[in-house]
């Protein structure tokens, strides 16, 4: 009310030129601060798009990775049944050999048989010993 008496008894433009300035400083700085407002907005949103993309890029990755690994793991598991077959291989040629050796051990080779030599025709049966002669035909089959 006082707002309302002071206006009546004095000129407009004396006691509005405060309120109007406060009005303008007021309705400049909301203006402000809705922009200020959708930029955060905005830079939020962007933001949160961001995230939102990187996440699909991580998920799709944490995916390929696993399925690496399991190709890796069943490699490594097909390579450690091939190791222990390999192994048991590897132990029974072991065994054999022992044997073997055993075997031999026993068999004494006298120092006489040593200094036999053995004929040519014996080391290279495929070449004939005695010279080549024509085979030729007997009479009996003539006509």
């Amino acid at each position: 009310m006082s707002s309302s008496l002071a206006k009546a008894g004095s000129s407009g433009s004396d006691v509005d030129a405060p309120n109007a300035s406060i009005d303008e400083k007021r309705r400049k700085r909301m203006i402000s601060n809705r922009e200020s407002a959708r930029r955060s907005r905005m830079k939020r949103q962007k933001h949160l798009g961001g995230l939102v993309s990187e996440k699909s890029i991580l998920e799709r990755k944490i995916y390929e990775d696993n399925e690496k690994y399991v190709a890796i793991w069943q490699s490594h598991f097909a390579l450690e049944s091939q190791n222990k077959i390999l192994r048991d291989e590897k132990k029974k040629l072991a065994e054999n050999l022992k044997n073997l050796q055993q075997i031999l051990s026993g068999y004494e080779v006298p120092e006489s048989d040593q200094d036999i030599e053995v004929s040519d025709r014996f080391l290279n049966p495929w070449q004939v010993s005695s010279p080549v002669k024509p085979i030729t035909a007997s009479r009996m089959f003539k006509f």
